[in-house]
């Protein structure tokens, strides 16, 4: 294998270990937030609510930081440089901690004032107990940081899973004790909520644990220069400012729902109690499942890839680098254009078998009819779901552009979407026809220009055509071709299957998933849409790979 072939490898090696423990981070999610919906019930928005602008402060808390650390920890080690890299950590984490204790104090005590501007009023007490995580997740960010830049993606993992079962023991525990003291709906709410802050104290803990035993291991000791920590202060914001900024803006259409949807929504002439309603369900069936493929299987992707390339660019390794931009790229695509078509067709069977029973009270329009919350998170879903191609895409790419030393131009990418979301967004739910749908779009219209301009910046700083056609052509017609047997499937099992049950939706999915994925395979390797490198990339890729060459439905390429 060529030393392409193999750092490829060596990065989705890497990410596949996030992958795998992302995938299990979101199954708990799901299994927390089904029980969860079903005993809140109409107070699920309280939950949403407060979690939508945990999440948006969390990202200007944490985004930045894990980036800035994992590429300076990346370069100090190709370097030699192991003292340095332990002072990139322990700058890091003091500069960033006081920027999360500052975000940490800002919801806490603003915790009314955010709710009264939302239009969500009773999340003050949710809002209160997530507040300290903002800042303990700092710590828990710079040490992430540290074991990322060094490629080690074991500690996060666990850490990540950590976090995650405690949010759905102590979670689902503290909202049915409330519940069974006969407590409000809020307070249900906030019970929930801690769960979460429970969660980040004890995975801190066991990152705290992974480093005193496991640092300046795997670093070399060859150069004992350390970079003045001024200077670091500067080179971990100068990344981290920029990251930030971006994943601020990008976590921003999620805050911006907050803000204007129930608005909006009353304006055009809804009651308060129906505008919350549409914005439970659009949040809770839609959002929540929109972006399982994305952060399950492509985001790692762009955590493995930066610190690689930057490794690669410190030592000037252009083949390298090239190999690790197309494979990236068409990876991301290869896996999240198939996902994005399919979930398109299968919205509501899927919200069905996820969240089967939950929010069953009727939501009534304007004109009078009604419609149920599943109606209105499926129609969703299937617009959001091609947000899943882009999402995915400009989450590699910004990966790249980061590596490459272009901190700002993923800025200039999702400000311009962001633009366009709240031009489209404002005007679009306030039409009496589009309403609530206007949110999904506006979101599509944003990831969609931030997208292309990241494309454009990646083949400006590499020199790379990135011809789409060539990239995305054959994937994209064979996933439509999966789309079409995925829906014929689902259509099928209709005849013969009640969707009364939660049983009954589980086989009407595998019917749609089965025939889709099979399609899928089969066409791609028809048409050539992937090579026998590609594949090898994949999980289990190189006994894949030798089946598949055996039965001739790939030849041996050298890449």
């Amino acid at each position: 294998m060529s030393n392409n072939g193999k750092a490829a490898k060596s990065f989705v090696a890497e990410a596949a270990i996030i992958s795998v423990s992302n995938f299990a981070v979101k199954l708990v999610g799901v299994l927390f937030k089904i029980p969860l919906a079903d005993q809140l019930g109409e107070y699920m928005g309280i939950f949403n609510a407060a979690y939508s602008i945990y999440a948006m402060l969390f990202m200007i808390s944490t985004s930045g930081l894990p980036v800035a650390v994992s590429k300076l920890v990346a370069v100090s080690a190709e370097r030699g440089r192991r003292r340095e890299a332990t002072e990139v950590f322990r700058t890091c984490a003091l500069t960033f901690g006081a920027i999360g204790l500052v975000c940490s104090l800002g919801m806490f005590f603003g915790a009314e004032l955010i709710c009264e501007l939302t239009a969500h009023r009773g999340a003050e007490a949710a809002m209160r107990v997530i507040s300290p995580t903002l800042f303990i997740i700092c710590i828990t960010a710079s040490i992430r940081g540290y074991f990322q830049g060094l490629r080690k993606m074991v500690p996060t993992a666990v850490s990540n899973f950590i976090e995650a079962v405690l949010k759905l023991i102590l979670g689902l525990g503290g909202a049915a004790f409330a519940a069974s003291r006969g407590w409000s709906g809020p307070v249900q709410a906030a019970f929930a909520v801690s769960g979460i802050s429970v969660g980040v104290i004890v995975g801190t803990v066991y990152l705290g644990i992974c480093y005193y035993r496991q640092r300046n291991s795997g670093i070399p000791d060859t150069d004992t220069t350390v970079t003045p920590r001024n200077k670091l202060v500067k080179n971990a914001l100068g990344v981290a400012i920029p990251v930030t900024l971006a994943g601020s803006a990008l976590y921003f259409s999620t805050f911006f729902d907050t803000v204007v949807i129930n608005n909006r929504l009353i304006w055009s002439g809804f009651t308060e109690d129906m505008a919350d309603k549409l914005y439970t369900a659009y949040t809770t069936l839609a959002i929540s499942i929109s972006d399982l493929v994305p952060s399950t299987l492509v985001y790692p992707i762009a955590l493995s890839i930066l610190p690689a390339m930057s490794a690669a660019l410190e030592g000037k390794r252009h083949r390298e680098v090239r190999g690790y931009i197309h494979s990236s790229i068409r990876i991301s695509g290869i896996i999240a254009i198939p996902s994005a078509f399919g979930l398109a067709v299968l919205s509501r069977p899927v919200i069905q078998m996820i969240y089967f029973g939950s929010l069953s009270k009727e939501i009534t329009l304007l004109d009078g009819s009604t419609v149920m919350p599943i109606d209105v998170g499926a129609a969703s879903l299937s617009i959001l779901s091609f947000g899943i191609i882009f999402l995915s895409l400009m989450s590699t790419t910004n990966a790249l552009l980061h590596s490459y030393g272009k901190n700002f131009r993923p800025v200039l990418s999702i400000g311009v979407g962001i633009v366009l979301l709240i031009v489209s967004e404002t005007h679009l739910i306030g039409i009496p026809s589009v309403g609530i749908y206007g949110a999904p779009i506006a979101s599509l219209i944003c990831y969609l220009t931030a997208t292309l301009l990241n494309m454009h910046a990646v083949r400006k700083a590499s020199g790379m055509k990135l011809n789409p056609i060539k990239l995305f052509g054959k994937p994209t017609i064979c996933a439509a071709l999966c789309a079409a047997a995925a829906f014929g499937g689902y259509s099928l099992s209709k005849l013969f299957v009640e969707e009364t049950t939660r049983l009954g939706n589980v086989v009407m999915f595998l019917f749609g998933v089965i025939p889709g994925v099979l399609v899928y395979v089969v066409t791609m390797l028809a048409c050539g849409g992937i090579t026998a490198s590609e594949v090898r990339l994949l999980p289990f890729g190189h006994r894949l790979a030798a089946i598949f060459i055996k039965l001739g439905f790939l030849k041996e390429n050298a890449q």
